[in-house]
């Protein structure tokens, strides 16, 4: 099957897929690399298999399938079928594929003819869990479903006793960082999903039951990349399979944002301090409310301090004369917080949306840094602590700009907290050393325009 989008191959040989390669997406960030795979076929999988259920269960792996084609090529037509028929024992299989040109997602309609011992059908989806490499990610990390209005994941290793779900399936499947394989029931309403590991493979299975004396079930399935306007584009509420937090109302702007400027600069580097640039000019008002207030609550700490040795001894009068001092001088305590908290949300938010955005897998910046979803590396300098080896030159000059940034931001504590304050930035550095190249990014680019902001602000009033 040869799409716009992708290469698949399926086998006669039990009407299995054994290949799903992604023309658009490559294994590494070398161009002329192999295209990614997202089917491995192997002995112990079972990826589209059809399974009848009754008083005893038959399979069709062993089932020589014959197919109505050798090839469905839509290069030039918008969709395409192909179908396979093969006999179980005293029933006739039918299996009717539907590919698109410009979707990754295709239907599949499976019938059951004169199979009257059998009460269920399930359309199955096997998958071989992936083994640790260091410094590889996984395809797939685990299940994935959506029942109702809620999203349910479950790790691979936490289904070995097995896991069955009733009704409004809504999609299920096998879940990765940046890419989604689902199947997707058009009667979830009345299907119930099995799930379970076995010896290193987990074996999703949709099942329908006999309705009207038919036995049969239809579902889309979904094979590709986690993109946001793919996903929407598709249906089914398949973008609920990417997990912005509880800020997505604020991260999946951000992502819009981040496509439509890809869209005039073409390099995601560019677009990613423009929007961080975007976001700072708007937050501008809050932020120089909260770095006044900070430095008028610091021109009281001398008067503070005096009162707190004063009234060490009476809690209660000392509360209430600092209170007063706040009074006289027209400081709100809560001045320097109040407008930061009210921009986490839109950190955070930016934070997962860089975070989970595939655009970044494999996009150049310039220099060095050459996979903004990667870790920044220089050279291959073996570092405690750091994987991949190299110099994580973007990582550091992010500490730095924060260690300034904290050094110039006036202190409203006592000394013992301004000393736990400094160390801040050594623990983000640490934190951030092996966070992909775009997160960095964004975080030295938002300190450096935070410094920028704050010596304006010192210079006015010096």
């Amino acid at each position: 099957i040869d799409t716009g989008l992708y290469h698949a191959v399926i086998n006669t040989a039990g009407g299995r897929l054994i290949r799903f390669q992604l023309k658009h997406y490559r294994t590494t960030i070398d161009p002329s690399s192999p295209p990614q795979e997202l089917v491995y076929s192997s002995g112990s999988q079972s990826t589209l298999g059809v399974e009848l259920r009754g008083p005893e269960s038959e399979s069709d792996a062993g089932v020589l399938y014959t197919a109505d084609r050798d090839r469905v090529d839509l290069n030039g037509t918008t969709e395409g079928t192909l179908v396979l028929t093969g006999t179980l024992g005293d029933a006739t299989i039918r299996k009717t594929f539907v590919f698109r040109n410009d979707s990754y997602l295709f239907g599949v309609d499976v019938k059951a003819s004169g199979a009257t011992s059998f009460s269920e059908i399930g359309v199955s989806w096997d998958k071989q869990v992936e083994k640790e490499q260091h410094g590889v990610q996984r395809l797939f990390e685990q299940v994935a479903v959506l029942q109702g209005k809620k999203v349910l994941t479950e790790k691979f290793d936490k289904l070995a006793d097995g896991k069955v779900l009733e009704k409004n399936i809504e999609w299920a499947g096998y879940d990765g960082h940046y890419f989604l394989a689902a199947l997707v029931p058009t009667d979830g309403a009345q299907m119930r999903l099995w799930l379970k590991e076995r010896d290193q493979v987990v074996e999703a299975m949709v099942l329908a039951p006999r309705t009207d004396g038919r036995l049969g079930a239809h579902l889309d399935v979904y094979v590709g990349p986690k993109k946001i306007e793919t996903l929407e584009a598709a249906g089914h509420s398949l973008s609920r399979s990417v997990d912005l937090g509880y800020f997505t109302f604020v991260a999946l702007p951000m992502l819009h944002a981040l496509t439509l400027s890809h869209e005039f600069t073409g390099n995601y580097g560019i677009d990613i301090i423009l929007l961080t640039v975007v976001i700072k000019v708007l937050f501008l008002p809050l932020t120089q409310r909260s770095f006044k207030s900070m430095k008028a609550m610091q021109k009281l700490q001398p008067q503070m301090a005096k009162i707190r040795e004063r009234f060490k001894e009476t809690p209660e009068q000392m509360n209430k004369e600092i209170m007063e001092l706040y009074r006289r001088h027209k400081v709100n305590p809560l001045g320097g917080c109040l407008p930061m908290v009210l921009q986490i949300p839109v950190f955070i938010g930016l934070y997962n949306a860089l975070l989970h955005a595939i655009e970044l897998r494999h996009a150049p910046f310039m220099l060095w840094i050459n996979d903004l979803s990667a870790p920044d590396r220089l050279g291959a300098l073996v570092i405690p602590f750091v994987s991949p080896p190299g110099i994580p030159v973007l990582t550091l000059l992010m500490g730095v700009s924060m260690f300034l940034q904290q050094w110039m931001t006036p202190s409203t504590g006592d000394p013992t907290q301004q000393r736990v304050m400094m160390i801040m930035p050594l623990m983000f550095t640490f934190m951030f050393v092996n966070f992909p190249a775009g997160l960095s990014l964004y975080w030295l680019v938002n300190n450096i325009l935070t410094i920028g902001q704050q010596f304006a602000i010192n210079r006015a009033e010096s």
